[in-house]
């Protein structure tokens, strides 16, 4: 049996997989397999290990008259078509807890780094502009403590945030596509109706899914009902916020800030507006990047694969559910 790698992984799962006695082909040259190379792995392919980076869709699959099951090493799944691989019989399954950790870390770090103006500290120092005396006005900051966190999105990221939040003695909020008692009684956290949680919050954190209901979520009518003095943090995907309005939120200081992990466009280009403000930290696309995460993903992913091709084992986190059963069945 066959596994095609669009990405590398990590070379312990790799290992597992030969070890396993699968044959594996990666491709080595990028981020993006070219569609001819992916068309040539998948003809004779069993089994396919992509990241949210890779489009997977119905012209593709028909490269893949043998595939039997797709794992996405990450979280987000806007990438894959979902219906057409339910009518091929294609199970989809997804590894995303150990990325979610790190995405939670990345989104507390950035709201740090741009209430605290470490970036700007940083260059004050490396520019040879701190003498004797106290700091400018300038680097005076605002403190995490206290503050009121609305969180835009309350799943495994989303819940993750707001337990590390909660050690800052913020008051948590929240909104999501559906309401979720039982964490507002273990976390303690509240739900909002969007528009409320946009109003009340300091500090706005997007952790939500994309979806075609979810795309430019954050729009101008919404950034305007912010809090002056609010920041907003995304670490969900770019196109949650429509970019041109929340350039025009910073530059006119409807917000005082932004940190910005995606973008509506990657890479940014050099001479994006986002760019040139010092109300704005930008990290490119890293929240989930951590060596932790990434070995235990590829762990994790390459035992999926596994336990689906040589065991008969349904994935624990499947998101086409027919394809799945009717695999399992057949198993």
């Amino acid at each position: 049996m066959k596994v095609v790698l669009a990405t590398k992984i990590h070379r312990a799962a790799v290992e597992y997989l030969e070890k396993s006695g699968l044959e594996v082909a990666i491709y080595t040259e990028g981020r993006i397999p070219p569609r001819e190379w992916f068309c040539k792995e998948l003809a004779d392919a069993d089994a396919l290990i992509v990241t949210p980076l890779h489009r997977i869709d119905s012209e593709l699959l028909q490269c893949a008259p043998r595939l039997q099951l797709i794992v996405l090493h990450g979280s987000g799944f806007e990438n894959i078509d979902l219906r057409s691989c339910e009518e091929r019989g294609v199970c989809v399954a997804r590894v995303a807890d150990p990325i979610a950790y790190a995405v939670a870390e990345h989104a507390l770090a950035l709201t740090l780094a741009l209430l605290r103006k470490l970036v700007k500290a940083h260059s004050y120092i490396v520019s040879r502009r701190w003498d004797s005396g106290p700091a400018p006005r300038e680097l005076l900051t605002s403190s995490l403590w206290g503050k009121t966190v609305g969180i835009v999105g309350m799943g495994r990221i989303g819940s993750l945030i707001a337990k590390l939040f909660r050690a800052f003695d913020t008051r948590i909020i929240y909104w999501s596509r559906r309401r979720k008692v039982e964490l507002e009684l273990a976390l303690g956290i509240e739900y909002r109706e969007l528009d409320d949680l946009l109003q009340e919050s300091d500090i706005v954190i997007l952790a939500i899914a994309l979806t075609p209901e979810t795309r430019h979520l954050v729009n101008e009518e919404r950034l305007r009902k912010m809090k002056r003095g609010a920041i907003i943090v995304n670490i969900a995907r770019g196109e949650v916020i429509d970019t041109r309005a929340l350039v025009r939120a910073l530059r006119e200081g409807w917000i005082a800030g932004a940190a910005l992990d995606v973008f509506e466009q990657e890479p940014l280009p050099k001479d994006h507006p986002l760019i040139d403000p010092e109300n704005v930290v930008l990290t490119p696309h890293i929240a989930g990047y951590t060596y932790e995460a990434m070995v235990e993903t590829g762990i994790r992913v390459a035992q999926t694969v596994v336990n689906f091709l040589l065991r008969g084992k349904t994935p624990k986190d499947f998101l086409t559910p027919t394809s799945c059963q009717i695999r399992r069945l057949r198993g």
